[in-house]
């Protein structure tokens, strides 16, 4: 039933706990895990080239990209490491793991990443933000939901019982 699932992991503690879920699933339909970490660049991509140029005089501009560059490349690296030591326990336990890193708009990026990869079930955390929260910080579990077309397996956090 599920051969091909995919883990978006964003680093937190909250957001690993979906591969606990998805090494279950693993388990059970023998399939292939994918991790995937999506950086949000520091470099403005929807700021046009003119209104940056506006603001700031070219030689600022290159500065601030080339900056924005290496702040991209040193998250990426950190990303790769984190994800590759989930991928070597996984595979400690017999299950077939890979990791990727890409650069764009987290929910955009995930979608994308399903369709070319030919995904059959993503495993996810929420924050658990409602109401106003949600409204304001957006989810990008509920556009992944809301725009996928795919079975998605949302994790929630855990209620601390009063």
């Amino acid at each position: 039933m599920f051969k091909r699932l995919l883990v978006p992991l964003d680093g937190s503690r909250l957001g690993s706990r979906a591969v606990r879920y998805a090494i279950e699933i693993a388990q059970h339909f023998s399939a292939e895990v994918i991790l995937l970490h999506v950086i949000e660049s520091a470099i403005p991509i929807s700021a046009p080239i003119d209104a940056m140029s506006s603001i700031q005089s070219p030689p600022s501009t290159e500065i601030a990209a080339r900056v924005a560059f290496e702040a991209d490349k040193r998250n990426a690296a950190r990303a790769k490491q984190y994800l590759s030591r989930k991928v070597r326990a996984m595979k400690s336990q017999d299950i077939q793991a890979s990791y990727q890193v890409v650069v764009g708009h987290p929910a955009q990026s995930i979608m994308e990443f399903t369709d070319n990869e030919k995904i059959d079930l993503v495993v996810m955390t929420t924050h658990g933000r409602s109401g106003l929260g949600r409204a304001v910080m957006g989810s990008v579990a509920d556009e992944v939901i809301r725009d996928s077309g795919l079975p998605i397996l949302v994790i929630r956090p855990q209620k601390h019982k009063r």
